[in-house]
């Protein structure tokens, strides 16, 4: 029995090179931003509706945009390990219709560090050792 076209898992993906210290890229509806900030003052910057902050080392110079696929994991952030993606939809009462929607990063070795909207993985948080940020800001178009 074939999938209903809405519950189909979108293939697309776009690669982005971070190898600036800034700039843009638009992917399936949306506009993301990104800044790398090196060293310097101990403030963390305010993060907030559509901004995150991650450790840029820890990502990487390259990450892959794309939808949710099956067998995504993802380790949000306060919890002690990786989990399905979709059971963290089902934990945080995202709505089946929305679920493919969500635009997600993985660095270049597949690893999920951002769901959109939701939280950031575990692994990619702002720790006293992190030396460089990279901040990170999308709008829908």
């Amino acid at each position: 029995m074939k999938v209903p076209d809405s519950e189909e898992f979108s293939s697309g993906s776009l690669e982005v090179e971070l190898v600036d210290r800034r700039g843009e890229v638009e992917f399936d509806g949306a506009r993301i931003w990104w800044r790398i900030n090196s060293g310097g003052t101990a403030v963390w910057p305010r993060t907030g509706l559509r901004r995150e902050c991650f450790d840029a080392d820890k990502v990487g110079s390259r990450v892959r945009l794309r939808h949710w696929q099956p067998g995504d994991r993802f380790q949000p952030i306060g919890m002690a390990c990786p989990m399905r993606l979709q059971d963290f939809f089902t934990n945080e009462k995202v709505p089946r219709a929305r679920r493919r929607d969500l635009i997600v990063a993985t660095t270049a070795d597949g690893v999920l560090f951002w769901v959109e909207g939701l939280r950031i993985s575990e692994r990619f948080k702002l720790t006293r050792r992190t030396i460089r940020r990279l901040q990170w800001r999308w709008k829908r178009l």
